[in-house]
């Protein structure tokens, strides 16, 4: 929330409130990032856990009935080739991946056909060890999921700590907070196998869904009503931005207020999902803190339009803002 005519956000009498709000915006950027990521992944083990682990074979059974294979002779040929088959076909397409960042990373005349093929053949050697790793009785699915997100983890702050890009420290920062949760949950609420996926990663999508309106908000990312713009003066229109700001801000009020009410029940309930044993709070609380987060950003938003700031603006008009304070600042110099 800049003031008008300066450049530099964190300056000002509200530099302090927008560093904070960025430091909140970087957290919130790294759950939605993980829980994605993390949800995705592990369905995908979910699902490649009991392929791995049936002794049947979906590709031969798809195929039996796509050429109407009854006997019992074929199908135990097609449940041997089954796998072997769709391995083939896995490492080509990891192979097809490799080539084509090759082909459209590098350079014309520098590109390497070996390179695609030695990652290949890592990626498909690091998957079979994990593969293998997974499988093993005496190996705990949350052990399994640490190691997997340590080693993810460990390649994204390498590359963090090399770069240093601006905003680094922000990232690490909020590295190590997702990183505590994370491992607090993975040790008390994991339980033994891998069929449990869909349960966490459902709570996992509800935090990224209303976590997103929050970061929407922060960013001027949600969709606008611009024609009363077109409308009202040009002396006018801070406030009829200030208006549909704080108009946006009391009804996130109200959705907070009853996400809270519909939270503190599950408080009093003190339900559990059946797979994981995690309290129903952990994924209802998401509605008032998200709601919650997105009033405060449209308030502050509704400020910083009449101040006649940007934030909370599209991007295309945070521009514009800005290059009309600079033009202003280089004729006032």
């Amino acid at each position: 929330m800049a003031e008008p005519g300066k450049e530099d956000p964190y300056k000002g009498r509200f530099g302090i409130i927008r560093r904070i709000d960025d430091w909140i915006f970087t957290v919130e950027m790294a759950i939605l990032w993980t829980f994605l990521g993390v949800s995705a992944v592990m369905v995908f083990l979910d699902v490649m856990y009991r392929r791995l682990a049936a002794p049947d074979s979906k590709v031969a059974e798809l195929t039996a009935r796509i050429f109407g294979i009854e006997s019992p002779e074929a199908m135990e040929t097609l449940t041997t080739v089954g796998p072997i088959v769709t391995g083939i076909i896995g490492v080509g397409l990891v192979y097809f991946a490799f080539w084509t960042a090759e082909a459209r990373g590098a350079e014309p005349g520098k590109r390497s056909r070996v390179k695609p093929i030695i990652e290949t053949i890592i990626a498909c050697a690091a998957l079979g060890v994990l593969g293998w790793i997974m499988i093993q009785p005496e190996v705990e699915s949350r052990w399994f999921y640490l190691l997997l997100y340590s080693l993810c983890g460990g390649f994204w702050l390498f590359k963090q700590l090399k770069e240093r890009a601006p905003g680094w420290i922000m990232r690490l920062v909020a590295f190590v907070i997702v990183t505590a949760v994370f491992v607090q949950i993975t040790l008390k609420y994991f339980p033994d196998g891998y069929s449990w996926s869909k349960e966490i990663s459902l709570i996992m999508l509800l935090w990224v869904g209303f976590l997103g309106a929050s970061v929407c908000a922060h960013e001027g990312k949600h969709i606008q009503v611009g024609a009363l713009k077109r409308v009202v003066p040009p002396s006018m229109s801070r406030w009829t931005e200030a208006i549909g700001y704080l108009a946006t801000a009391a009804f996130c009020l109200f959705m907070a207020l009853l996400g809270w009410e519909y939270a503190k029940e599950a408080l009093q309930l003190e339900g559990r999902f059946e797979q994981t044993n995690i309290p129903d709070w952990v994924a209802t609380i998401a509605v008032p803190a998200a709601f919650a987060m997105t009033m405060i950003r449209y308030v502050a938003a509704a400020i910083s339009a009449i101040l006649g700031g940007s934030y909370g603006a599209a991007p295309e008009e945070e521009a514009m803002i800005a290059a009309t304070q600079a033009s202003k600042k280089g004729a006032e110099g």
